[in-house]
Parts: structure tokens; sequence; C-alpha cells
């Protein structure tokens, strides 16, 4: 809701690859919501919304930059078949069984439990299941893993600096339009309107140029490495 006297150009000149903090990017959209600042529940709505933001954009540049943030852990499984990655799995790219048995299948448990309805199975694992952290092989044996997956993104937080934001710092106002069609949708319930058009507009553009900026140079780009454990 942009009141009477707001400038949309010179919002946009001094909006153009202004580097922020969290608080920085939470506090302008609060502004841009004509909500106060100092309202500590607003500010907390508000960090909801930009996380929500930062969800979306980031799963959808997944497949612009999986090398970048692909990460291998070597483990092994305990006896009831199950290994613990040090981050949550956004997704599972490859899981080999180091001892000869090669790459696993991911599979849902639907799959394992249509195999092995009584769960008895022995032998060497063939497939497995990722759910969070874990990676459960089946059949369940001890045996030495090797995990190649991409992290799930961490929320932010409101004291973040700048470089926690895994983004080319040029595109951080991305994030303020995302997090406006978010305030629209948890607090007001609208998709349809003038104001929620012009949200949604300038936020399905922001994220096509994040996008083509990463086309074809996604390790180079990201400006943060966030998960280099190993």
């Amino acid at each position: 809701p942009f009141g009477p006297l707001f400038d949309f150009g010179i919002f946009m000149k001094f909006f153009r690859g202004w580097r922020m903090r969290v608080s920085e990017i939470r506090d302008r959209i609060v502004e841009l919501s004509h909500a106060s600042t100092g309202d500590g529940e607003v500010q907390a709505k508000a960090l909801g919304w930009l996380n929500a933001a930062y969800g979306e954009l980031m799963n959808e540049l997944m497949p612009y930059m999986p090398a970048a943030l692909q990460v291998q852990e070597q483990l092994v499984t305990n006896t009831a078949g199950v290994a613990v990655v040090a981050r949550e799995i956004y997704r599972a790219v490859r899981v080999v069984e180091r001892n000869g048995g090669g790459v696993l299948e991911v599979v849902v448990p639907e799959v394992i439990l249509a195999a092995d309805p009584l769960g008895n199975a022995t032998g060497n694992p063939v497939r497995c299941v990722v759910r969070g952290r874990e990676v459960q092989v089946h059949p369940a044996a001890e045996v030495p893993l090797s995990v190649l997956y991409v992290p799930a993104v961490q929320e932010l937080l409101e004291n973040g600096e700048e470089a926690a934001v895994l983004l080319p710092a040029s595109h951080h106002s991305a994030l303020v339009w995302g997090g406006l069609v978010w305030s629209s949708l948890f607090e007001r319930g609208f998709g349809g309107s003038g104001e929620m058009g012009v949200y949604r507009r300038q936020w399905e553009e922001a994220k096509q140029r994040v996008k083509l900026a990463l086309l074809g140079n996604a390790g180079e780009a990201l400006r943060v490495k966030p998960f280099e454990l190993v």
C-alpha cells in the first residue's frame, strides 16, 4: 500500500545494489507495508515474511547452482542401518555404499514397506530413505556410506549479517519484494488486488534476474559458499 507521496523512481534508484543486513531487509519490508518499524510484533512477523520469501527463492535457485551447494560426507551407519549427516538434507544427490555395494536407490518409505513388509530382509543394502538428517539403508546393515547432498537452507536470523544472505548483494532487494508478497498473503489474505499485482510482478521479475545472473556461472556467482563442511 504505497502512500500518496510515494515516489517509485526514487525508491528504485535508492534500492538498486544496496547491501543490507537481515534486519535492514526486514525493516525495508516493514516500511513499505506502512507498519511501524518500532513495533516488535510487526518486526517479528516481517522476519517471517522475509524467510518465506527467502525459502521460496532459494528453492527455485537450487537447480541453477547445485554444484556450489553440494556437500559430501563419509560416514558409517549403525546396526539399524541409520547414518546422520551434519545438516538437514534438502535433496540427496547420490548415496554410495563404499564396501562395493555401489549407488543406492533413494526411495520413499512406502517402497521399502512394499518390498519388505515384515522388516526382516538381510543382505547388502540396495536402497535408502532420506529424512531430515538421517539416511537409512535397506536392508539394514552397518556399512560405510558416501553421501552427496544439497543441505536445506538455514532461516535468516534477525541479527544476521549481510553475508548470511546467500545471494549476490545486488539481488538483496529481491527479498523485499518477496517479503511484501508474503506479508499480503499472511496478513490480508488477498491475491488479486492492484497492490498485490505490483508486488508479485516485481517479485517474479526479481527472481528471474537472479536466475539469469547465476546461469552458467553458478559456483562463482554465489557470494558465499555456505556449506563447506568437508
